[in-house]
C-alpha cells in the first residue's frame, strides 16, 4: 500500500477486481498548509510512521500465496479495526445528527458502520495491480489533523493517489478518513446516509446497515 520514497515495497502482480460503485468527490480543505521539515518531524512523523507500518502489514497480506481473496479481505479488515477511529468517523459521517442519537443507537451505529467500512476498505485495496506505492508528502490540516499522501508507482494504476487523514485522540494517532483516487470514504457515506435520513429515521438507517452487512457476510 504505502512506503516512503526511500523504502518502496513490491506488490503482487495478481490483478484485483474493482468491487465498489462510484463515490462522492471529497471537498478539499482550502486552508490546509504544506508541512515544513520541522513540522513534519514534530507533528507528522508519527502519523507517517503509522501509515508505513500499516503498509507493511497489508503488503504482507496481499503477497500471500495460496490464500483465498476472502481470507485476505478478512485479514485486511483486522488491520482496519486496529488503525481506524470508527467513533470519530461515525460522528463525521452523521454530523449534527449524531447528537440526537441515544447511547444505544450510537453504539449500534458505530458497530454496523465499522463492519461496513472495513469491508469496503479491504475490497477497494484489492483493485490495484501495482508494483510500488510511496509516501510523497504530509500536510497539517485543521484541528491539527495530519494527512499522509501516497501514490502508486508502476502497474496499471500508476499515478493513482491515496491519502489518509489522521487525528490524535487519547494519545493515539488513528485514521479518520481514507481518500482513494481523490474520493473520500467519509464523504461518500455521509452522502448516502443523508439521503436515507432525509426520508426516514435513524432506525431506518440502522436497519439498512444491518441488512447490507448481513448480505456481505453471507456472500450475497
Amino acid at each position: 500500500m504505502i512506503s516512503s520514497p526511500s523504502r518502496r515495497f513490491r506488490r503482487s502482480r495478481q490483478p484485483f477486481r474493482a468491487a465498489m460503485g462510484s463515490l462522492v468527490l471529497l471537498l478539499v480543505l482550502a486552508n490546509g498548509l504544506p508541512v515544513s521539515a520541522a513540522e513534519d518531524h514534530h507533528l507528522a512523523a508519527e502519523p507517517r510512521r503509522l501509515i508505513e507500518e500499516t503498509t507493511n502489514r497489508i503488503v504482507l497480506i496481499l503477497s500471500q500465496k495460496d490464500v483465498s481473496e476472502e481470507t485476505k479481505i478478512q485479514q485486511i479488515e483486522e488491520v482496519a479495526y486496529d488503525v481506524f477511529d470508527f467513533t470519530t468517523m461515525s460522528k463525521l459521517v452523521l454530523a449534527r445528527r449524531w447528537r440526537k442519537l441515544s447511547r444505544d443507537q450510537k453504539g449500534e451505529f458505530v458497530r454496523e458502520f465499522k463492519r461496513s467500512l472495513s469491508a469496503t476498505y479491504g475490497t477497494r485495496l484489492r483493485r490495484y495491480d501495482q508494483e510500488e506505492v510511496e509516501i510523497y508528502g504530509t500536510q497539517i490540516e485543521p484541528r491539527d489533523d495530519v494527512s499522509v499522501r501516497t501514490r502508486i508507482v508502476g502497474g496499471q494504476y500508476a499515478g493513482a493517489k491515496l491519502s489518509y487523514r489522521l487525528r490524535k485522540r487519547n494519545d493515539r494517532w488513528r485514521i479518520i478518513d481514507v481518500v482513494i483516487e481523490g474520493v473520500s470514504l467519509v464523504s461518500n457515506y455521509r452522502s448516502q446516509f443523508s439521503e436515507i435520513l432525509n426520508r426516514g429515521t435513524i432506525e431506518d438507517l440502522l436497519g439498512k446497515l444491518r441488512d447490507k452487512n448481513f448480505k456481505v457476510e453471507d456472500g450475497a
